[in-house]
């Protein structure tokens, strides 16, 4: 499996488990509800030149900012809900969040033991924990955030490479040097390039835009998906020929090949490639201003 498949994994299972929760809302009328809030701020020591950070939310934003070489910051608001005082009992278990720390990778996410399993989630129909976070890192920071309901993804001003998830919001970064997997459901992607990106990008969203704003005397060579969208550029644009795809599957005995062939172009020259991918949205290339 590889990352972009990882992601939409995580993501798919984590909006299963919000959908069983909204289910549960509605069985659970008449129940007395429990809410409670907080806030915390957790501080961890780490080494190396570009520390490795890590986070999956469920609902709420993430938010990214640059700050001192040695530490990351989070600071952590914390709405938690559920119809009753067992599912709330169950939901600090179910729901909360958890964290690996070593002294060059940080790595939080919210859910049970198993953060692959969301059987734990389903077991709490109705419950909900609604995070804000807000972190800063040293500015070379390697970072792998997502979340998945009413929340944004928010990278300002961090160098290291970026890999990013939505489900039900926007994904906004700027300042970006390099990026590896963007993946989203229902949002726009917007990237606002420091420098001309080195290395390789994958871009996927079904609803939603995909905007690049890019400095001067930076090019890319794209492979496109659209499918009800167009692309716009303000940078220059020559056709560029890629090769075919052939995919190979197996079912009952039988053999299946499809072939797919992405539309390509060249921008401003060309660089690293960038496969692009929506569903209902359009790409636009912008010059940064």
């Amino acid at each position: 499996m590889n990352r972009l498949e990882s992601i939409k994994l995580s993501q798919a299972m984590a909006t299963a488990a919000a959908l069983a929760a909204l289910l549960g809302a509605v069985t659970a009328q008449g129940a007395e509800k429990i809410e409670t809030r907080d806030n915390w701020t957790e501080t961890f020591a780490v080494s190396g030149h570009d520390p490795f950070f890590e986070l999956s939310n469920v609902w709420g934003d993430v938010r990214v900012r640059p700050g001192p070489d040695g530490n990351i910051t989070v600071k952590i608001t914390e709405h938690r809900s559920a119809p009753d005082q067992a599912r709330y009992d169950r939901s600090l278990e179910a729901l909360k969040l958890r964290t690996d720390a070593g002294p060059e990778i940080i790595s939080m996410y919210v859910g049970g033991p198993d953060r692959h399993n969301w059987q734990h989630s389903n077991r709490c129909r109705g419950c909900r924990v609604h995070y804000q976070f807000d972190i800063t890192v040293p500015v070379a920071t390697r970072l792998d955030v997502s979340t998945v309901n009413d929340g944004r993804i928010d990278i300002q001003g961090v160098t290291g490479i970026v890999t990013a998830g939505n489900v039900n919001g926007p994904i906004s970064i700027s300042g970006l040097y390099d990026c590896t997997a963007l993946n989203n459901v229902n949002g726009e992607v917007k990237l606002s390039f420091a420098r001309a990106p080195a290395q390789d990008c994958e871009i996927e969203t079904i609803n939603g835009d995909v905007i690049l704003d890019m400095p001067d005397g930076a090019g890319l060579d794209v492979a496109m998906d659209l499918f009800n969208g167009k692309m716009k550029s303000d940078l220059p644009i020559d056709p560029l020929a890629l090769p075919a795809s052939v995919r190979h599957t197996q079912a009952n005995g039988r053999h299946q090949y499809q072939i797919e062939q992405p539309a390509g172009v060249r921008i401003a020259g060309g660089g690293p490639r960038f496969t692009i991918s929506s569903m209902n949205g359009d790409i636009r290339i912008r010059r940064s201003q």
